[in-house]
């Protein structure tokens, strides 16, 4: 499908965050979630302290994919991405350039695992920061959909397969997604985690009340709210 499960989607996006690429390539664009994602977790949030980085002239994140059935593409993949290869990934890879980020999502269980691995030593030499991929972790057969048939599923990938090819962090999320993450060269491994919620300290208002409502045994003693 152009599509996937979207339980995953705050892992990913956290690692972006993490890494704030200057350069990300998505392979297997589909219906195109991830460019509009990545777009907005890397250029659109900067907007709040800089509102001209909303306009697409001032976008500074270079966003590509590769996309091998080009007719899920639509003017909405020309707006949020900078340039779309149309072809096998297998080769495109060949021929890209180097990115900060290299984004494989759902994509590998659709080539044997002799391409898998292949092409994941590809994006491997080209990623400046990091290799991430998604990928179910459990068999799901998938026949030929949306008038594709590339997206047959013709390989199940485990962690141990990972981590044969090189150094990796890998999780599986709530919904049996696994979600891998080599890092390149010497760097650390970015968390496979969503963002915690930070605290927000109380209002200004709120610290006479919360004293007012400790003297009269309506709460706790100790410090201010928050």
């Amino acid at each position: 499908m152009p599509s996937s499960r979207p339980n995953h989607i705050p892992i990913v996006l956290s690692v972006v965050r993490q890494l704030q690429p200057a350069s990300i390539l998505d392979i297997g664009v589909g219906f195109g979630k991830w460019g509009h994602l990545f777009r907005e977790y890397t250029d659109i949030v900067q907007s709040e302290h800089d509102p001209a980085r909303y306009q697409r002239e001032n976008w500074r994140v270079r966003i590509d994919g590769i996309e091998g059935h080009a007719a899920y593409l639509t003017p909405a993949h020309a707006y949020f991405y900078n340039t779309i290869f149309v072809g096998d990934m297998r080769t495109q890879i060949l021929r890209a350039d180097d990115y900060d980020l290299i984004f494989l999502g759902d994509c590998l269980e659709h080539i044997d695992h002799a391409d898998g691995e292949a092409l994941l030593r590809a994006c491997r030499v080209r990623a400046r920061q990091a290799v991430l991929v998604t990928t179910p972790a459990r068999p799901v057969a998938q026949e030929a959909a949306c008038g594709n048939p590339l997206e047959i599923h013709r390989s199940f990938w485990r962690a141990l397969d990972f981590h044969r090819i090189g150094r990796c962090a890998t999780r599986v999320d709530d919904n049996d997604t696994l979600i891998v993450v080599f890092p390149a060269g010497d760097r650390a491994a970015p968390r496979l985690e969503p963002e915690r919620r930070r605290p927000r300290p109380a209002p200004r208002w709120l610290h006479p009340l919360h004293t007012l409502a400790r003297r009269v045994g309506l709460a706790p003693a100790g410090g201010a709210p928050g």
